[in-house]
């Protein structure tokens, strides 16, 4: 059996743990249903720039989006401040989503 690859405590730590964070995205009673998958690709672009961001699930609803983030970062608070910028860069970045606000 092949050995595996480890981490040493000094290297993970290093990196952070992986945190997961949900997150809601609320579209405005006036603005219009974004077509399918806007705010995934939204999402996926806006974590693109980021180190920490893993992993994305997203649900999208005619009240918005809701979703969870892997996020690699040292404490609970860096992996949410880090999925409220990814969330925030996503709307602003797409036009479709303009007016939309988010929660983490």
């Amino acid at each position: 059996m092949p050995a595996r690859a480890r981490l040493s405590a000094p290297d993970f730590h290093h990196r952070g743990c992986v945190h997961v964070v949900h997150f809601t995205m609320t579209r405005p009673r006036d603005a219009p249903v974004p077509a399918d998958g806007t705010v995934a690709a939204a999402l996926r672009a806006a974590a693109r720039l980021h180190r920490g961001p893993e992993h994305i699930r997203v649900h999208g609803s005619r009240a918005g989006a809701r979703g969870v983030m892997f996020v690699i970062a040292p404490c609970p608070d860096t992996a949410r401040a880090l999925c409220l910028t990814v969330c925030a860069q996503a709307i602003a970045g797409t036009p479709e989503l303009t007016g939309w606000f988010v929660d983490v």
